[in-house]
């Protein structure tokens, strides 16, 4: 053992190489180089989103979700919870939640997107609650709104 290290540690050095370690800071992220406008605002949003209300937290924060089968995610569903019309509309600070019969239509700036049928909303108290049914499994979330105010849907235009 004391051969080998003896052999390694008296190797030749060859000239232009250097040993020793060198860093380098960069404020770049790894990848290929990005060319063209990086000030460039990204495509709207839209399509379906079941999970469109908890992706804005600006308007809505969401408190809790159950998801799985319907004696599961209903469990903790407030019994006294109203169900919210169909044909009408929700507006929290620059958010507007468009309530249709088995669907909804979330916008914000140019973003729209779609919670997919089949939605129901109720309001129970100062909370907003999306149900959910896809198949067999229901969703259930709950949502306070932005400065804590209750909701109060009005008819749609």
């Amino acid at each position: 053992m004391l051969a080998a290290l003896l052999v390694i540690t008296n190797l030749p050095h060859r000239p232009g190489t250097d040993a020793a370690v060198r860093f380098s800071s960069s404020t770049a992220s790894p990848g290929p180089a990005q060319n063209g406008d990086t000030l460039q605002t990204p495509p709207p949003l839209r399509g379906d989103a079941p999970w469109a209300l908890s992706a804005l937290p600006e308007c809505f924060h969401q408190d809790a979700q159950r998801s799985g089968p319907p004696a599961f995610a209903r469990a903790s569903f407030p019994p006294a919870a109203v169900p919210v019309a169909p044909g009408t509309r929700l507006r929290v600070a620059d958010c507007t939640l468009d309530v249709a019969a088995r669907s909804a239509v979330v916008r914000r700036g140019d973003n729209r997107l779609v919670v997919p049928p089949l939605a129901k909303f109720f309001v129970s108290g100062r909370t907003l609650i999306l149900d959910r049914i896809e198949g067999k499994r229901e969703d259930v979330r709950s949502y306070s709104l932005h400065g804590g105010a209750a909701p109060s849907f009005e008819p749609q235009p």
